[in-house]
Order: C-alpha cells, then sequence, then structure tokens
C-alpha cells in the first residue's frame, strides 16, 4: 500500500433518477441519451491515460496522481484541470443536443492524500489482473459534494484552488462559493465553507 497525493473528480447528470422515472419519458430517449453519454466518458477515458477512472451509474470517478515536483510546479494540475473542463463542456454540449435531456450535468473536484492499493480485478476471468483501489477521504468527499448546490456546473475544494497556484484562479474565474446549499454528513465544515465556484 502506497500514499499518494491526488487529484479526484466526480462527474455525473443532475436528477439522473427523477429524470428516468419520468412518465413523459420515453424509453428510447432515455436509451439514446445514456448511450450518448457513456460515449463521451468513454473517449474522455480513451484520450487520457494518466487518470485513472472509474464508470459509477451515471457519472464517473477520475483519479489523478501528481508527483511532489509536479505538485510543486503546478502547471501539471492546471492542465489535468483543463482536461475536466473539457469533459465537462462536452457532457454539457451532449445533453443540450439531446431530446427531453435531464437537468444538467455537474463536476465536484478536491486534492489530498490517499491510500493505493493494487488489488485482484473482479472482472478479471483468471483472477490474475491487479488494478489500483483509492481509498480516503478525498475519494469519498469527491462523490459527497455533488449533494452541494447541484445547479452550479463546477465546484473545487479551496485546497484544490490553492494548488491550482497563481494561474489557476484567473483561468478558472474562481470565485468563493457564499451559500453552501446544505452540510452532508461526512464532509468537514470547512471543506464546505471554502468552495469555490470554478467557471466550466
Amino acid at each position: 500500500m502506497e500514499r499518494k497525493w491526488v487529484v479526484a473528480a466526480f462527474l455525473d447528470i443532475n436528477e439522473f433518477r427523477s429524470w428516468t422515472s419520468r412518465a413523459a419519458t420515453a424509453p428510447e430517449i432515455k436509451a439514446k441519451f445514456i448511450e450518448d453519454f457513456y460515449q463521451v466518458l468513454q473517449a474522455y477515458v480513451l484520450q487520457h491515460h494518466g487518470p485513472w477512472s472509474k464508470y459509477e451509474g451515471d457519472g464517473i470517478l477520475t483519479v489523478r496522481e501528481f508527483l511532489p515536483s509536479e505538485r510543486k510546479e503546478r502547471r501539471s494540475v492546471v492542465n489535468f484541470v483543463l482536461e475536466l473542463r473539457d469533459l465537462l463542456r462536452k457532457a454539457k454540449k451532449m445533453l443540450n443536443d439531446s431530446e427531453g435531456p435531464p437537468d444538467g450535468v455537474r463536476i465536484r473536484i478536491m486534492d489530498g492524500y490517499v491510500y493505493k492499493l493494487m488489488v485482484l480485478d473482479a472482472n478479471d476471468p483468471d483472477r490474475k489482473r491487479l488494478i489500483p483501489e483509492y481509498l480516503e477521504y478525498c475519494i469519498n468527499t469527491a462523490r459527497g459534494l455533488l449533494e452541494i448546490n447541484p445547479e452550479i456546473p463546477c465546484l473545487a475544494t479551496g485546497g484544490l484552488v490553492k494548488s491550482l497556484g497563481k494561474e489557476g484562479p484567473a483561468i478558472f474565474k474562481a470565485r468563493p462559493l457564499i451559500t453552501p446549499s446544505c452540510y452532508p454528513k461526512g464532509i468537514n465544515r470547512e471543506d464546505i465553507d471554502g468552495l469555490h465556484v470554478l467557471q466550466f
């Protein structure tokens, strides 16, 4: 087991569950939307080999490790967040081009230290392949932040904004989130109060 500093992001569809239960949304519309959405996610995975990604229902968790030198230099962190911005924009465009789409798409980003384990791939028929698994507060929090102000496309923790260096806030037009809509259990209050809106 190793200790790694990462940036973790979770992207998903806002109000996907309620959208799928709408009687007005025909099954063929739902099927086409889901297929198109996953095409966007898979295109991101194919294009970017650095991050580790996991599909989770109507979203994707993506994690990128950074060496101490990369974290200090900061440009690599900025480039990764730019890739995430591109992913969100493509997902938003696909959604806007769809018939009767859900309410929106959003992403939440944070940084921190995690434990990295190499574990047996449960989908490997030979039960030999090992794949990475990341565990810690940072990973769980990226998911939990989806509950806060779901109408805002991108929220990032104050720590992540600081890790972007001097140029990051200007590139992403970062501004503090003045009023969080809620304080989900399991997330430190200071992380919620330090959230920033990134212009994605």
